[in-house]
């Protein structure tokens, strides 16, 4: 049990420095690693500590190099729930008036080794409670994973791994999702997404049942501040919240079976038990909407109070900012300024940050913080509601009433939007419960309305912006779930002018990602109209790709020759390299473009599809031989640099990369070789293609663990999505490989997203925080006071503990779930070939005796597909299949469609079933064994 303790400060005597200052706050001025300041004769400062982490000095010394005695008394408490405590410090020893020496210590990073000083005499209010936690940390964890803890030496050994240390290469048997489940600590820490569809402002919740709400900032300086609030129980004069990962949360189950996105936590304390519960949800039609949050209280003694934290922080992101001082103070200083108005909370503007149902106090919780007391109502209820965009205040509270309709409303609009579209089925609550999540994830957060029009958006938080290669996968998506129109319109944003502009560092890609997603949407619509409309994007898109391809031929080198021209690689690396990635991506775009056209455009659509055909199968045979130039045979596996003739190599191509990340080109390359497996470039042909070369490679040069990608120390999971689609692809052909891609995506479940919360970052630490208890612990605890990405190094090497959920990840959850349930096949141009393939890549005990798959109303590239799979494998030794089949019309594709049913009982060999389907009837096919 953690407790923070309150003492007076009463005592405590300063003298004023020179330095930068935020009130009661202030950052010593450093001077190589030292702050030199007077310091009276048994006089006191206090220096801060926040959590774990301390910003006193490491030592003090007198001029002469004496080192000084250091008194430390009791720690002061400055906002409890954010856990900032001032440490008193007395020196002894100097003479007086003397300057001492505070020496900083070892340098880490800006943004930590720095020296803050609190100054009593502006802590005008202290806070009158002591805050403790209820329960232990991580006691929610199942059993296998709580009690994961390597040694050093292990972690070590696992970093080192040059060969994926759990998922090995031609895996001979399929890892249970238990096991695969304790082979890290989870993502447990992150943001919770509570958004309402096509939300611009979403909420965040953590696992103890703290939330916030985003407002754009009315301070100076910041672009965003976060309104947060932290539940607990007031009993005396303690405050008892829940430890980090001690109470058992999940998502609600509607009486249909369906997982909405409304978050519940249940946690107890000496026989009293608080049920919380919240979701997103507009007050009235056509308004913003709010986070509406339910707290039960049962078992309560006479006295037993609900008390909630609230405070305000800003959205600092220092990354893409070097202008501001890198310094936490804004962090800990931002006054609420909240004030009480009937039953509501409103801000210093005036605004409405929080209304309750029910009577409260609120008060000064030191400086920074605040306190709402609240008497709950006869049946233990406290009824609260958080707008997620500043508006005017109101000081009319609400009612439970009001909670109720909201609820009921909220249930029926999500039920019915996830019961839109393809349906599936299958015996696994872990899969279903994703599915919806992430389904609901991406209506929420994929297209919003922010800098003045409809845009899309990468994820929710810092990365609410448009970066153009990652948000195909949520179009994609879409269409694959039968999600038409959404995916229509998202596809249509991703052809803007504005997002197709040359100016933009990342055009190469988004030429191609853009035209691909319109053309799989296009197919799996079928619709010749749409299709029309979004053609002519489509087709400059690809006509830009045939100009600049030949520009400066006779200047360049027979490498990089008919290729895009140098260009910032991958817009981190400012290098202008030949991006062998780039040119294959506006490859994919161009030839599906050719094949939509030919496929369902009108007669000079076809001529035009055509004529790109031509010019894409040329791409195709440039890039094979500009694969077979540079593929470097050496090594073994061959290594294909995906970033050619570097002007800071001198003009040669990048790697090979012995340990993929040990150098900076090397960890890029681990994210840009996924993205090459995700465009199917199958390359120079004969034994190994293209994508053979690249996951072999790093397979066995320490790119993989669990089958994701790693960067640095973290995990990048967001970019999975090439490794286990190639899997996927290879099991159609080698049902050797099956073990290995289920393996892969549900580590992909598992590890790139949270347990409970099923949301996906982009780069999440791996080495050591999620083998060692201690780190793990850490980041939890400061999850919900994450500074943002003020460091670019911090960030991408995964040493912090941001995160946030990406809408782009759900989508590509989405589209990987799909593939591993129905797969359509392409030939080596790039080209659908008719192929279909049902359950290449699931678990086998769903195929277990009693056992029933089921889909319902997919599209696909030839028309919609239901299928239902029984196992009757121990009884009767069969396994039936029902399928459904509704071809497209005005369909041009010229292949017929050939079906694949790949079953794979427990214990039993895999049989195959292959046909060409019945059109329009229901039709039954029986295996047996």
């Amino acid at each position: 049990m953690r407790t923070v303790f309150v003492v007076g400060v009463a005592a405590l005597l300063f003298l004023p420095h020179p330095c930068a200052a935020a009130g009661w706050l202030h950052r010593l001025p450093i001077v190589r690693d030292t702050a030199l300041l007077a310091w009276p004769p048994g006089g006191r400062r206090m220096f801060l500590r926040f959590g774990a982490h301390s910003y006193e000095p490491a030592r003090a010394t007198a001029p002469d190099g004496r080192q000084l005695d250091i008194l430390r008394g009791q720690p002061v408490v400055i906002a409890p729930f954010q856990e900032l405590v001032a440490v008193p410090w007395q020196i002894s020893g100097q003479a007086a008036g003397e300057p001492v020496r505070l020496e900083r210590g070892v340098t880490r990073d800006e943004f930590w080794d720095q020296i803050l000083e609190v100054d009593a005499d502006s802590l005008r209010v202290v806070p009158r409670y002591r805050l403790t936690e209820s329960g232990y940390f991580g006691s929610a964890l199942p059993t296998h994973v709580r009690s994961i803890a390597l040694t050093p030496a292990e972690i070590e050994e696992q970093q080192n791994s040059l060969t994926d240390p759990i998922i090995p290469p031609r895996l001979a048997k399929e890892i249970h999702w238990t096991e695969l489940e304790g082979k890290a600590l989870p993502l447990d820490f992150q943001k919770v997404l509570l958004a309402s569809p096509n939300d611009r402002s979403p909420a965040f919740a953590f696992q103890n049942g703290q939330w916030l709400t985003t407002w754009p900032s009315d301070s100076a300086g910041w672009r965003k501040e976060d309104h947060w609030f932290a539940p607990a129980l007031l009993i005396g004069d303690t405050l008892f919240r829940p430890a980090p990962l001690s109470a058992a949360t999940s998502f609600l189950n509607s009486a249909g079976g369906r997982t909405l996105p409304c978050w519940r936590l249940l946690w107890s304390h000496r026989g009293i038990t608080v049920h919380q519960e919240m979701f997103s949800f507009p007050p009235s039609p056509g308004s913003e909407p709010c986070l509406w949050v339910r707290f039960r209280i049962e078992h309560a003694p006479v006295g037993v109070k609900l008390a909630l934290g609230m405070g305000r922080r800003p959205g600092v992101h220092y990354w893409d900012d070097g202008t501001p001082e890198r310094t936490p103070i804004p962090f800990f200083t931002m006054e609420p300024r909240y004030r009480r108005s009937g039953r509501t909370v409103l801000d210093g503007q005036g605004r409405r940050v929080m209304a309750a149902a029910e009577p409260f106090a609120l008060e000064p919780l030191g400086p920074v913080e605040m306190l709402a007391v609240f008497s709950a109502d006869d049946q233990g209820n406290v009824y609260l509601q958080t707008p997620q965009h500043p508006g005017t205040g109101r000081d009319d509270g609400l009612s439970s009433a009001q909670f109720a309709r909201a609820k009921n409303q909220f249930v029926r609009q999500w039920t019915e939007r996830l019961s839109a579209g393809a349906q599936v089925h299958v015996p696994s609550s872990e899969w279903m419960q994703r599915i919806d999540v992430w389904r609901s994830q991406v209506e929420s957060i994929t297209r919003v309305h922010y800098e003045g029009k409809e845009r899309l958006s990468y994820g929710a938080y810092f990365y609410q912006a448009y970066f153009g290669i990652e948000e195909a996968w949520p179009v994609v998506a879409l269409a694959l779930w039968g999600r038409g129109g959404e995916a229509q319109r998202q596809a249509e944003i991703m052809l803007e002018g504005e997002n197709l502009s040359k100016a933009n560092v990342h055009h190469q890609s988004r030429n191609g990602a853009g035209p691909a997603a319109a053309a799989a949407v296009a197919r799996l619509t079928n619709d010749r109209r749409w299709l029309a409309s979004a053609a002519p994007a489509m087709i400059e898109c690809a006509r830009w790709t045939e100009r600049v391809c030949k520009q400066d031929s006779g200047s360049r080198s027979g490498a990089t020759r008919g290729l895009l021209p140098p260009h910032i690689y991958g817009g981190d690396v400012r290098d202008p390299a030949t991006s062998l990635y780039a040119t294959c991506a506006c490859w994919r775009g161009m030839t599906a473009t050719a094949e939509a056209l030919e496929t369902l455009g009108s007669a000079d659509l076809v001529q035009e599809g055509a004529g790109l055909s031509t010019a894409a199968r040329r791409l195709y045979m440039r890039l094979n031989e500009v694969v077979e130039t540079v593929a470097d045979r050496t090594c073994s596996p061959t290594f294909l640099p995906l970033a050619l003739e570097l002007p800071s190599l001198g003009g040669k191509n990048e790697g090979p990369h012995p340990r993929i990340t040990a150098t900076r080109l090397g960890n890029y390359w681990n994210l840009f070789a996924p993205s090459f497996l995700e465009l199917d470039f199958r390359g120079p042909g004969g034994g190994d293609s293209a994508g053979d070369w690249v996951f072999d490679y790093a397979q066995a040069h320490g790119g993989l663990w669990g089958g994701l990608p790693r960067f640095y120390n973290g995990l990048d999971a967001a970019y999975a999505i090439g490794n286990i689609s190639y899997l996927i692809t290879r099991s159609l052909n080698e049902s050797a490989c099956r073990p290995q891609a289920l393996a892969s995506l549900q580590s992909f479940m598992l590890h790139a997203a949270s347990r409970n919360g099923f949301t996906i970052p982009e780069v999440a630490g791996l080495f050591p925080y999620r083998f060692d208890r201690g780190a793990y612990e850490r980041l939890v605890r400061e999850a919900p006071w994450s500074f943002g990405m003020y460091d670019a190094g911090r960030y991408l090497q995964g040493h912090i503990s941001f995160t946030e959920p990406l809408g782009a990840g759900a989508g590509e959850a989405l589209w990987l779930v799909r593939r591993a349930l129905l797969s359509e096949s392409f030939d080596d141009q790039g080209r659908p070939d008719g192929g279909l393939l049902f359950l290449p890549c699931i678990p086998s005990d769903w195929l277990a005796e009693g056992q029933e798959i089921r889909l319902r109303d997919f599209p696909t590239y030839y028309g919609t597909v239901s299928i239902t799979v029984r196992s009757s494998i121990a009884s009767r030794r069969e396994i039936a299949v029902e399928y459904r089949f509704v071809p497209f019309r005005n369909n041009r594709s010229g292949v017929r469609p050939r079906f694949r049913i790949r079953l794979s009982p427990p214990g039993e060999q895999v049989q195959e079933i292959i046909f060409v389907p019945t059109a329009g009837r229901t039709t039954r096919i029986t295996a047996n064994w």
